[in-house]
């Protein structure tokens, strides 16, 4: 399979250079196109065009990767090739700008697609990290952070992410969407992620903003942040329970600030609001919970429906420094909807049984439902 993958990255080189079209109408796909290898200058796609995302692709520093709405990419699913997968790197862009009619779509090219049929999505930029301002990711030995708050990374606006998750090592998986140390300056809006194998969307580091996030089925935890997000999360919304497996100890939100320095600056501490979360309701399950607050991460949440979490608490806090903070600063607004224990540790959250979360308590918000005619 290596001359399968050589091959396929030449192609990707050669086509980075040139636009593939200037016309970001969305058409009835009349052309195949591939992506993979090195992205090394300015390319733009065409929506009248599916691609193939071949092995590992990366947009590289001082390049910028445009996708326009109604642009399907199809992840090559193979058992034996390597993972495809997305990277843009710190000093890249991505500008994927889809609507709400013309939505873009990462998904795999499987006749019968499950997930982990491919890696994922993964952003690296310059906001500054506890792990420093040269951290390496797990990913492909790519590198992130510095000192630049407002650093862009470009736009993900109205894009589905099916299927992904698979493996980076034997001891480590893709999420769906990933950000390394991104800054404020990246928009982030109207993300749609369906049946993941790990995380829907984890931060590691980085003060990247983002809103209007859907998670349906993750087999780990639907939202997850470490090494000191600064961020803001605002209309979330997570189902867990239309997952086709589940992790050992899933959630809805697990929250760390490091772990191994639970006071290394910058600390974890995101403002998040409007947040509905929904457990697996099973008697399978034997650890969950609905949010995880630990190992120093700091942070206000408000407005928050938590349901069906019946396997563990729906608001843990653990760790003393985080304890600390919580009990101080409170999770804001809770409505408890089918949680046997609301809480491990007492004055912990303030209770809301009028609290909306993303907008309609546990059902689907209308805000969410623009990508249900286009989900395979």
């Amino acid at each position: 399979m290596k001359k399968l993958f050589l091959s396929m990255t030449v192609v990707g080189l050669l086509l980075a250079s040139c636009s593939d079209s200037d016309n970001p109408t969305p058409q009835n796909p009349t052309g195949e196109g591939v992506l993979s290898g090195d992205i090394t200058g300015n390319r733009t796609l065409s929506a009248d065009t599916i691609y193939t995302l071949s092995g590992a692709t990366y947009v590289k520093e001082g390049a910028t990767l445009t996708i326009p709405a109604g642009t399907r990419i199809e992840a090559e699913y193979s058992e034996t090739s390597d993972v495809a997968f997305l990277a843009v790197e710190r000093g890249a862009k991505i500008n994927a700008t889809g609507t709400s009619d013309n939505p873009i779509i990462f998904t795999s090219n499987r006749a019968t697609p499950e997930p982990a049929d491919w890696g994922g999505l993964v952003i690296c930029g310059k906001a500054a990290t506890n792990k420093g301002a040269n951290a390496q990711a797990e990913v492909g030995g790519l590198t992130y952070g510095g000192n630049e708050a407002t650093d862009n990374s470009g736009t993900l606006s109205y894009i589905i992410i099916e299927y992904s998750g698979n493996l980076i090592t034997e001891t480590s998986e893709f999420n769906a969407l990933t950000f390394y140390g991104v800054g404020s300056g990246t928009t982030v809006n109207n993300i749609f992620i369906n049946q993941v194998s790990d995380d829907g969307v984890e931060f590691f580091g980085g003060s990247v903003n983002v809103d209007h996030i859907t998670v349906l089925g993750s087999q780990d935890d639907s939202f997850d942040w470490a090494e000191g997000w600064n961020g803001t999360g605002s209309f979330l919304y997570a189902d867990q329970s239309v997952a086709a497996a589940f992790s050992s100890d899933s959630r809805g939100i697990e929250a760390d600030n490091n772990e191994d320095g639970f006071t290394l600056a910058p600390i974890s501490n995101p403002t998040l609001s409007n947040i509905t979360l929904v457990g697996r309701n099973s008697a399978s399950v034997t650890k969950e919970a609905g949010i995880m607050l630990r190992r120093g991460t700091l942070g206000k949440l408000s407005n928050v429906y938590l349901k069906d979490f019946i396997a563990g608490p729906g608001v843990e806090v653990a760790d003393a420094e985080s304890i600390a903070h919580f009990t101080a600063n409170p999770v804001q607004g809770v409505r408890f909807d089918n949680v046997p224990t609301q809480a491990k540790v007492a004055g912990t959250f303030t209770e809301d049984d009028a609290a909306t979360g993303a907008g309609n308590g546990a059902e689907r918000p209308d805000w969410s439902t623009w990508a249900d005619s286009f989900l395979d």
